[in-house]
């Protein structure tokens, strides 16, 4: 990877799987695959609908959940409301963000960039450990405040307008190739996939620590 100057002078970071790694003790029994078997209808759609009441959306647990089966045109079941129950209790949450991410995010602050938490996520998840780094970053960004995800242009626009700079001034990391690299290239933002691709043309890296070289900063003493 190149070293980049403050000609990007903001720094995007996704949450989870990117500062926070995967946070349920049983991932598998709470993704959208799983809840497509329980609702036995295509995966594809119930992802969609899905993101467009939980991602977009305000509210309390039986609010989203009401609204998740009326988009989708079915009844609420005991196995349906247990998923959402698991899917969002502390209990199956152990949410950590490591201290060298957040020596990662001071030094970059120290060294003149903004830096900014944009990411696709629900309101009823709890993320206490994100919430101590909210005095350091710039601004905090979450799909259910904005109403749009990154899947969607308005919420590129949004984080834009509200940070009163350019699309190529900011540069987003994370780990889901489509909304944290091909969106934003799209939208006309700088990206880093923090994963492995097999499109050589994709900018990777395999660790955050990267980004020390990637920007060419120093490590703090503190």
């Amino acid at each position: 990877l190149e070293s980049m100057s403050c000609s990007t002078p903001v720094v995007s970071f996704d949450i989870g799987g990117t500062l926070l790694e995967d946070s349920h003790d049983n991932p598998n029994n709470y993704n959208l695959k799983e809840l497509a078997k329980i609702v036995n209808i295509p995966y594809d759609y119930v992802r969609d609908v899905y993101k467009n009441v939980f991602q977009k959306s305000n509210g309390i647990l039986n609010e989203l959940v009401g609204k998740f089966c009326n988009d989708l045109g079915i009844s609420n079941t005991e196995n349906l409301n247990n998923f959402f129950i698991g899917k969002f209790s502390d209990n199956n949450i152990n949410n950590t963000i490591s201290n060298d991410k957040i020596t990662l995010i001071r030094d970059l602050k120290e060294n003149g960039y903004k830096v900014i938490l944009f990411s696709n996520s629900c309101c009823l998840l709890n993320n206490d450990a994100i919430k101590e780094i909210y005095d350091l970053v710039d601004g905090v960004f979450y799909s259910y405040d904005i109403g749009y995800t990154k899947d969607d242009k308005e919420s590129y626009q949004y984080v834009e307008k509200t940070l009163n700079v350019k699309p190529t001034e900011i540069l987003h990391i994370g780990d889901t190739l489509k909304s944290d690299y091909l969106k934003p290239v799209e939208n006309g933002w700088n990206a880093l996939f923090y994963g492995v691709s097999d499109d050589e043309s994709v900018n990777c890296i395999s660790s955050l620590m990267e980004l020390y070289d990637f920007f060419d900063i120093r490590t703090s003493k503190k």
